[in-house]
């Protein structure tokens, strides 16, 4: 890499700069662990009280309840696992530093973005607008688990789905300064 492309990463906020709430790397992975800790105690106990009928949910609204949860429960795994792959070997093999600070707000949002990708696409599916047909996908169990695939995977299920709206959307044609047109 250049010296020029160096210098322009060391333009932006990083770090601690980025992260003021801990003094420390350690008090952050402590905050991290419990945070992930605590979210799913929540969603198990949730998911218990809904199962059990100490919530009550009519069917259909469990239904969708459930396809949130198993997109929620599948970020919280992934995010969970890469936790776990930084702390417990001390390294990430993908770069030098032992603690990567500066991703927090990623770590700590990311059973949620993955919840609201892993819900949109299963809605996508459920009404037909995909070519996929889901067996039972008004079943709550298969709701939760193909929710719980998407939201593990939803950085591939965010390309897909790009790829996708690239092909349903029209491309604008812009002009150039010379006449010549081009396809964005």
């Amino acid at each position: 890499m250049s010296n020029e492309a160096n210098d322009d990463r060391d333009k932006g906020i990083g770090g601690r700069e980025c992260v003021p709430y801990f003094k420390t790397n350690k008090g952050q992975i402590i905050f991290e662990f419990w945070y992930l800790v605590v979210l799913l105690v929540a969603a198990a106990i949730i998911m218990f009280l809904i199962q059990f009928g100490f919530m009550r949910v009519e069917y259909n609204n469990k239904v969708f309840v459930y396809a949130l949860f198993g997109g929620f429960l599948g970020g919280w795994v992934y995010d969970a696992k890469w936790f776990y792959r930084v702390t417990a070997r001390g390294k990430d093999d993908q770069y030098k530093y032992l603690w990567q600070c500066h991703k927090f707000y990623w770590r700590v949002l990311t059973p949620f973005l993955s919840c609201l990708v892993a819900f949109v696409t299963y809605i996508l599916i459920s009404s037909g607008i995909f070519p996929i047909v889901l067996k039972n996908s008004s079943a709550a169990g298969a709701a939760f688990s193909i929710c719980f695939i998407f939201g593990y995977f939803s950085d591939l299920v965010l390309s897909r789905l790009a790829a996708w709206a690239e092909e349903f959307l029209p491309k604008i044609k812009k002009k150039g300064t010379d006449g010549s047109e081009s396809n964005e």
